[in-house]
């Protein structure tokens, strides 16, 4: 018998503004049959106590079934399919300024995870900075990161590690293993008549137990060959992929840095109506602007530990190494340290 007061109660502590859940299994295992339950059900008002508007983005392709009897592909009402970074910011804009942001809460569910975010490359490339800066700021979004993996050692450690890790915190806020054969002792223990698909465990904090929860069912996840005309169904033959794309992630993230949360919907779209209307810069415009981003993310730093904020913490914000950080501020240091004498002696 599911105790659906405990499950009730589990799903609003992973699901809010700011949550890191990583999905990791074997291959066929469910992980993304289970995202997407769980993501429909939302959206649906399944779960009591949830915000009244859930949207999914994602770039788990859906498709839906014509009257002709063939497949397009087509996302269900409320989901959003996209491929790169670039494309999340105006939809986000466009659904925060429909609902406002109190009752609302929008999922980025990224399968195939480890293609972009692989642990060996996770330290360089474009996409795994951002992903480590975007980590900082979701919550700002109204925003919940899921990513999918076979497996966590695929992900680097600001992908893989608990945020409340005692050794090495990083980002993650949940887990969720789909372990089909463990779920089927689960199930003979109990007696009970349900698929081991249907059970996934769950983790919410580094020291937490694992949960076994049950994976709620889903018109989504249906065979497509099964669904009527107009239905939708994701395809879970197609191939996911998600890269930053044409988009200057780190400025974006410094532009709309130092505003209000009211002032969210206006700074992402004047960034990029900038980003449209920019002239193309010469080598040396670009490499003085360059060299004045380097400054302003060393002085940024600077100021973030100066205000109390954790190596760590700085450095996945703005995606480089913990060292870094530590020689950015002692550059700073320094550089201060000679313009005060340098007045001192011109005062003299």
């Amino acid at each position: 018998m599911v105790n659906q007061d405990f499950v009730n109660n589990a799903v609003k502590n992973i699901f809010k503004p700011g949550a890191v859940i990583v999905s990791y299994g074997t291959r066929g295992g469910g992980k993304t049959h289970c995202a997407v339950s769980f993501c429909q059900r939302l959206m649906e008002g399944y779960f009591p106590d949830m915000p009244k508007h859930v949207i999914l983005i994602s770039n788990v392709i859906f498709i839906q079934k014509t009257i002709e009897g063939g497949f397009r592909t087509a996302s269900p009402p409320g989901v959003y399919s996209i491929t790169t970074m670039k494309e999340l910011f105006p939809i986000v804009a466009n659904v925060l300024e429909k609902y406002g942001r109190k009752d609302t809460l929008i999922i980025l569910l990224l399968d195939e995870a480890q293609n972009f975010l692989m642990g060996d490359m996770n330290s360089s490339g474009d996409m795994a900075k951002s992903m480590k800066s975007f980590c900082g700021i979701i919550r700002k979004f109204n925003l919940a990161l899921w990513l999918l993996s076979p497996a966590m050692r695929n992900l680097g450690p600001a992908f893989r590690n608990f945020i409340d890790a005692e050794n090495d915190p990083a980002n993650v806020t949940c887990t969720f293993q789909k372990n089909n054969k463990e779920a089927e002792a689960f199930i003979r223990a109990r007696r009970l008549n349900m698929d081991p698909r249907s059970i996934v465990y769950v983790k919410m904090g580094a020291n937490d137990p694992r949960v076994a929860l049950p994976v709620p069912t889903s018109s989504w996840t249906s065979n497509p060959e099964e669904i009527r005309a107009g239905e939708y169904a994701y395809d879970h033959l197609s191939s996911a992929d998600f890269k930053v794309g044409d988009f200057p992630f780190l400025e974006f993230v410094y532009a709309i840095s130092g505003r209000s949360s009211y002032e969210m919907i206006d700074s992402i779209r004047a960034f990029y109506s900038q980003q449209e209307t920019e002239v193309p810069m010469s080598d040396s415009t670009a490499r003085a602007n360059k060299a004045i981003m380097a400054d302003t993310l060393k002085t940024i730093a600077t100021r973030l530990k100066d205000e109390g904020v954790d190596v760590v913490t700085i450095a996945d914000a703005l995606g480089v190494k913990d060292r870094t950080i530590y020689n950015w501020v002692k550059e700073v240091r320094l550089k201060e340290k000679k313009q005060a004498e340098k007045s001192t002696e011109e005062t003299a």
